[in-house]
């Protein structure tokens, strides 16, 4: 069942209502990886309320990782949309120094694409690898903030098998 949810949240992402519920401790977590044809491969930490943070390769080649941060339950981050609006998240690795960047928000999920020049992405994934726990606020614009914590134990591994599979390099 988690995997079915895990997968199914990779495929799509919508739907939903604007609630906000504290951040919670995160309880261990272990990431979950699928590989499909063509070269369709990813990784993923889930909570127990169905959020998820998801580092996934659609097809093999340079930049083509991205990263999506999905809200479980009826939580919303925009309105409905088919364009990404850019939000600013707030992340803490393992209790460091506060981060802010802009990621592009859709309804259901937040995602950083290694394609552009923005280094949103680059930035995230070398916070992510070797940190246990990472903290976020997602400022949603639209309602109160969306605060989330994930167990990210296991991410240095998580983060070199999906661009290994990717056949590309993870950033410095």
């Amino acid at each position: 069942m988690r995997y079915a949810v895990f997968a199914l949240a990779l495929a799509a992402a919508s739907g939903g209502a604007v609630a906000q519920a504290p951040a919670a401790p995160a309880p261990a977590a272990t990431w979950q990886f699928f590989v499909a044809e063509g070269g369709r491969n990813g990784a993923g930490v889930q909570r127990p309320d169905g959020s998820q943070i998801v580092l996934k390769c659609d097809k093999p080649g340079r930049r083509e990782v991205h990263a999506l941060i999905l809200v479980g339950g009826s939580e919303r981050l925009a309105v409905p949309n088919n364009r990404a609006v850019s939000r600013p998240i707030r992340f803490q690795f393992d209790g460091g120094a506060p981060r802010t960047e802009n990621w592009g928000f859709y309804e259901k999920y937040a995602m950083a694409q290694g394609k552009t020049s923005d280094r949103a992405l680059a930035r995230f994934v070398t916070g992510l690898r070797g940190a246990s726990k990472v903290e976020m606020r997602l400022d949603t614009g639209i309602g109160p903030d969306v605060d989330m914590e994930f167990d990210t134990s296991g991410s240095r591994e998580a983060i070199a098998r999906v661009y290994e599979l990717c056949k590309d390099s993870p950033p410095a």
